[in-house]
């Protein structure tokens, strides 16, 4: 019925992790292969979840922030995946970002400056070149000692 073909198994997603309400998806982790595409799917109940998509790039992972960002659960799906991100990976560094034109953009720089992300100026080098988006980050502080459980 459906046809494979190289790029799109590729393209495919994978469960790599799986505890409690959060389960992460990614697409093959081979080494060294930059962008890794990552998916966290928060279970808020047993028909609904919130989604948050993201790139990992050299370290840093990209999150885009979803609609209805605000919502309780979407917050409670954002701590899961920022505690899995420190504890199961290399990432120093969690971006968001959204829209610039956002009806709810002084809302959302509130409420990710109250959880501890900053604002990115436009053209720092980490980010893509988009004109139309805001970036937060959110580092994150690593044990020297701290090694990361498994990849990415």
């Amino acid at each position: 019925m459906g046809r494979s073909t190289e790029q799109g198994d590729h393209d495919q997603l994978k469960e790599l992790y799986s505890a409690g309400n959060l389960t992460v998806l990614a697409t093959d982790l081979l080494p060294h292969q930059d962008p890794v595409q990552l998916d966290f799917h928060f279970r808020l109940t047993p028909q609904t979840s919130a989604h948050w998509h993201g790139l990992l790039c050299d370290h840093r992972l990209f999150l885009d922030i979803p609609y209805r960002a605000l919502d309780q659960g979407n917050q409670e799906s954002l701590t899961a995946t920022l505690e899995y991100v420190e504890e199961k990976t290399n990432v120093d560094s969690v971006f968001v970002n959204f829209q610039n034109n956002r009806n709810d953009r002084g809302a959302l720089l509130r409420a990710f400056s109250y959880m501890g992300f900053e604002l990115v100026r436009p053209g720092h080098p980490a980010l893509p070149p988009w004109n139309n988006a805001i970036f937060m980050v959110y580092p994150l502080e690593r044990d020297l000692d701290h090694l990361p459980s498994e990849p990415p």
